[in-house]
């Protein structure tokens, strides 16, 4: 019976041993990198956390240090002023303040107000960099000493700017408005405590921040502290992340409120810009009789009129400076108090203007026009009922923000309600919660922003119908009708697109305003102790994030936190690349133990080799000169022993390991499909060369570049950013075409194809010549004189082909007619040149027959030639682009490549190359870049425009491109010109290159005073040094090309 059982594919001992080897290797390397991965993140994770509670005590120990510095040297200064009777002379205040200052560079400024409303102040220009640019000071002034005295119209400022050695610079007196006894810090503190106020807006510094202050006798001693200082402990850095990384810090309390934040809000709307307003001369003097106006700014009365960290914001905020833009009035917000106590000191004239006000008599004064209107609303918590109109609501509590005539407009309309007045939007929310109210009446926005996180419970919110909107109005006293009168005209002048812009900013915009924690996991984390300095990850719209709270406890702060929110592939971002080069790495070193591994496997192979050679003694029969082969392994030696008696079978066995062992040695090649070999080059070295060049026009303070500065580090990150990616769109450029070094090249270089048709021709004239001699039709002599002519001949054509192919030199009409001349010789095709075609080819081919053999021209433009476009290119209209489109996408016609007049490129290759800038521009305007990057597709996309509006892609000129964008032109172009790595063409000396740039600069293609620059400062010389070889680096006049300017 026949065995028809499957024998099993077999393997060499020498292929099993290897593969087992590197299984074994593979299997180790794979356990080893899963660990690594698995304590590099716990690690990265350990790292950040580490980091995280440092910066977190950083920031508790900066509070902590600040309340008790501030708190030890107000106290101080109290106990100073008391423990003498002394008065004290203005300079020895200044000494001692200064000194206070000098121990304590966190304090912004010290003063001390008195109950006559005279106040004196001393400010630390050193406390932060935004200080000193608020208050307009030069580098050499240390201290800024402000006094101001007076009564009412007679109130006089003087500002006096010292150095550190207290001599002056510069003095400024003007009339003030500034009274400190109306101020949050002169009316809080006790005889006996320091007080601390909310964070509210600096009168003089237009900035936000806190004051600790204390009543002593008929004065109050205040120390200031700015929130920026805080602010720069949380940026990314701080947690040696980089500042792109998406990191986000929050420091807030207990109700979920925002104290400082890291995050910039990017999604505001743009409200366009106001015109002035046509003003009579008389309206002029009135505003400037006028003076400054103190405006009323309520705490939380968002999204119209509230304080985030003590700046004003909201829709009337940005609404009254809309009109002081337009009339030049003066604004200055005062905040830090309640509605009611607002109202109080608008009637006692602590306040010159009250607005967001609703018709009524409560409050008195003339009133303007309609500021904006609002739709009531009810807020009620989930178990209460919904009701829809006023009338349903007269058995009810309701609570409603007082010293704004609310209570008195909803009575005229509903005087059955039982309404009560609260000072703020806040204290009626807590009133909700605890059910002392049972609703809340109020707009219809401001009541949506109830469900914030400080609420445990959601609210209900509901429309009132059936009864008006409510209008809000500004009041301002009698006295100051004509400055209402202003106002009013400047209300009727706002466009409706900035009607709209405040609309879309404030009441139709769903994105976090900076007021509460953006993120509800956070402010459940803070509650939640067990979560407190731990890392836990989160998902954010689709995206993991791990976040990190943890409480900050100082003397001052206990229901106050910090908070990280990190993108997960920021902490594991060194865990990948590490994670990738173990994993190359064993790639690499298996390859190497590859070999190895078949080395490894001689102690078995050899002894097998010598038993196979016994096999073949065997099958000669040739037993007598069989011999034990000399080897260690038992069972190798054992069947060397058996080989004897086993004969026949052994002599198959023979048969089955000849056709069985095979070399199996395998070559692994791995085909990298490089880009442009100069690409990576140029990518590298034009951002450097641009950044040395703008470093050059940032410096020079003369002409065209003495207003030329980068505003901070974002900007020069900007443009830095924009030269490494002013090449990106050539990912998108076919191979074959950035690379083309010759007229023929296309996937490769056809003149080989030229110079074998020329062969043909040569071999040919041999033939015709050979074919003479055997007819006996011409002479031998002749003959041969006629074929070394006719060889000469086809020599010269086909190197003037070939120079022509390199496209040196410039190609005019005579060459052109030479090469259609050439062209018209002709040779017999004997093949079918159908045959072996891609379909794409095929396609490409006429469709009519060919008899052969048929006669070809030597050089020809075919219609298969003609490569046409698969798709129409089209540019959307908000790009900009302005470029002509060749009909075809690609011409590889012979005559007409070789026909180029200057390098080596047709139109089509040309626009293929030039392409890469609209691809570019694709692909950068489809990326989200944030503000300080959003002109990055601008300046990567502008440097090949010119200044006459010849370039391309958009056809710019001089007065659409700026001085960062004619910088990228000249170092794109120098480093062009320099490169060595072009295939395509030398790289030339500093000098010739220098020289092109000038010509260029004559014929308005880069900027003629940027090129002087370049060569002035002598950036030129700095790459060249750094980036060129010594050989290319040769001797410039720069002064012929300053004399050739001069002339000019």
């Amino acid at each position: 019976m026949k065995d028809h059982t499957r024998q099993a594919k077999k393997f060499s001992i020498q292929f099993t041993v290897g593969t087992m080897f590197l299984c074994a290797t593979l299997l180790t390397a794979s356990v080893a990198i899963g660990l690594q991965y698995y304590f590099s993140k716990q690690m990265s994770e350990e790292n950040v956390l580490a980091k995280l509670t440092s910066a977190s005590s950083d920031i508790g120990s900066y509070l902590e240090l600040v309340d008790k510095n501030a708190t030890n040297s107000v106290q101080i200064l109290k106990s100073v002023a008391e423990s003498t009777t002394h008065t004290f002379a203005e300079a020895e205040i200044r000494n001692i303040f200064t000194l206070i200052l000098e121990d304590n560079p966190l304090f912004y400024s010290l003063y001390v107000g008195r109950d006559n409303d005279d106040f004196y102040q001393i400010i630390n220009l050193e406390s932060s960099q935004i200080v000193r640019e608020k208050i307009e000071a030069d580098l050499n002034d240390r201290w800024v000493v402000i006094n101001i005295s007076g009564s009412e119209e007679q109130r006089i400022r003087t500002t006096n700017y010292l150095t550190k050695d207290f001599k002056l610079t510069k003095k400024i007196t003007e009339v003030s408005n500034y009274f400190p006894t109306q101020r949050p810090w002169y009316l809080g503190p006790k005889h006996q405590q320091v007080f601390k106020t909310e964070p509210y807006l600096f009168q003089h510094l237009k900035i936000t921040g806190q004051t600790y202050s204390i009543r002593t006798q008929s004065k109050v001693i205040g120390v200031d502290i700015v929130h920026s200082a805080m602010k720069e402990k949380m940026m990314p850095a701080q947690l040696g992340l980089s500042p792109d990384s998406g990191t986000e810090s929050f420091v807030f309390n207990d109700k979920g409120e925002v104290i400082a934040s890291n995050v910039e809000l990017y999604h505001e709307v743009r409200i366009p810009s106001p015109k002035p307003l046509v003003l009579s001369d008389s309206e002029k003097a009135e505003i400037e009789a006028v003076g400054s106006l103190m405006v009323s700014n309520q705490n939380d009365w968002g999204p119209y009129d509230y304080a985030q960290s003590g700046e004003p914001k909201g829709y009337a905020i940005d609404l009254l400076n809309l009109l002081s833009q337009m009339t030049g009035v003066e604004l200055e917000f005062v905040n830090g108090f309640d509605s009611v106590t607002l109202s109080q000191m608008y009637r006692q004239g602590d306040i010159d203007l009250l607005h967001s006000v609703p018709e009524t008599k409560a409050v008195k004064g003339v009133k303007s026009a309609t500021l904006f209107s609002g739709q009531l609303a009810l807020a009620s918590n989930p178990d209460k009922p919904v009701y829809s109109s006023l009338s349903d609501l007269s058995q009810e509590s309701i609570a409603v923000v007082g010293g704004y005539g609310m209570k008195s407009w909803l009575l005229k309309r509903a005087p059955t309600l039982n309404l009560t007045e609260v000072a703020s939007l806040d204290e009626a929310k807590q009133g909700l919660v605890t059910k002392r109210y049972d609703y809340i009446i109020d707009t219809f926005h401001t009541l949506s922003e109830l469900n914030e996180l400080s609420n445990t419970e959601q609210a209900k919110v509901s429309k009132l119908s059936g009864i008006e909107m409510l209008l809000f109005h500004l009041y301002m006293k009698r006295e100051h009708r004509s400055v209402v009168d202003i106002l009013d005209k400047a209300l009727l002048a706002i466009t409706p697109l900035q009607r709209t812009a405040l609309q879309e900013k404030w009441l139709d915009s769903n994105q976090w305003r900076g007021t509460f924690l953006p993120y509800p996991e956070l402010f459940s984390a803070s509650r939640n102790p067990s979560l407190h300095n731990s890392m836990a990850k989160i998902d954010i719209e689709g995206q993991q994030y791990f976040i990190y709270v943890t409480p900050l406890l100082s003397e001052q702060n206990h229901n106050e936190f910090y908070a990280v929110v990190l993108p997960e592939n920021i902490i594991y971002e060194q865990v990948w690349p590490k994670l990738m080069t173990s994993i190359g790495l064993t790639v690499l070193i298996m390859m190497v133990l590859l070999p190895l591994a078949w080395k490894f496997s001689a102690p078995i192979v050899v002894p097998i080799k010598a038993l196979r050679t016994e096999t073949k003694k065997i099958k000669a029969r040739d037993y007598d000169a069989v011999s034990l082969v000399n080897t260690r392994i038992k069972e190798v030696s054992e069947l060397s022993e058996s080989i004897a008696s086993m004969g026949a079978a052994l002599k198959q066995h023979e048969k089955q390991q000849e056709d069985f062992v095979e070399s199996f040695i395998k070559l692994i090649a791995q085909a990298i499909d490089d880009k442009s070999p100069y690409t990576a080059g140029h990518c590298n070295r034009v951002p450097e060369l641009g950044m040395m060049l703008a470093k050059a026009a940032e410096e020079c303070q003369e002409g065209n570049f003495k207003q030329f500065k980068f505003e901070n580090d974002d900007e020069r990150r900007e443009f830095r950013i924009a030269a490494w990616l002013h090449d990106c769109g050539k990912i998108t450029t076919p191979e074959h075409v950035v690379d083309k070094g010759t007229k023929l090249e296309a996937n490769y270089n056809r003149i080989h194809e030229i110079r074998m048709r020329f062969e043909v021709l040569w071999r040919d004239a041999e033939i015709e010549y050979l074919n003479s001699q055997l007819a006996s039709t011409k002479d031998k002599n002749t003959a041969l004189a006629e074929l070394k002519r006719y060889k000469q001949t086809l020599q010269e054509e086909f190197e003037f082909i070939a120079r022509s192919n390199v496209g040196g030199e410039f190609m005019g009409q005579k060459e052109a007619e030479r090469i259609e001349q050439i062209a018209r010789k002709t040779w017999q095709r004997n093949f079918d040149d159908r045959l072996g075609l891609s379909p794409f080819e095929d396609l490409n081919k006429p469709q009519e027959e060919v008899v052969l053999p048929t006669t070809e021209p030597l050089l020809s433009d075919k219609p298969e030639h003609i490569q046409k476009r698969i798709r129409p290119v089209e540019f959307d209209e908000k790009l900009g682009i302005k470029v002509d489109v060749p009909e075809h996408q690609y011409n590889l016609g012979e005559i007409y490549n070789l026909s180029i007049s200057r390098g080596t490129l047709t139109a089509e290759d040309r626009f293929k190359i030039n392409e890469h800038m609209i691809s570019g521009i694709k692909m950068l305007e489809a990326l989200p870049f944030p503000k300080e990057l959003s002109r990055v597709p601008r300046y990567a996309s502008t440097h090949h425009e010119t200044l006459k509006g010849t370039g391309y892609p958009r056809r710019l000129s001089a007065e659409d491109l700026s001085i960062p964008e004619r910088v990228l032109v000249i170092a794109d172009i120098f480093e062009a010109l320099t490169a060595a790595d072009r295939p395509y063409k030398k790289a030339k000396p500093v000098s010739v290159a220098i020289d092109i740039l000038y010509k260029m600069a004559l014929d308005e293609h880069v900027d003629m005073d940027l090129f002087l620059l370049f060569l002035e400062s002598g950036v030129y010389l700095d790459y060249a040094q750094a980036f060129l070889p010594q050989s290319q680096i040769d001797d410039v006049d720069i002064n012929q090309y300053f004399s050739k300017q001069r002339v000019a």
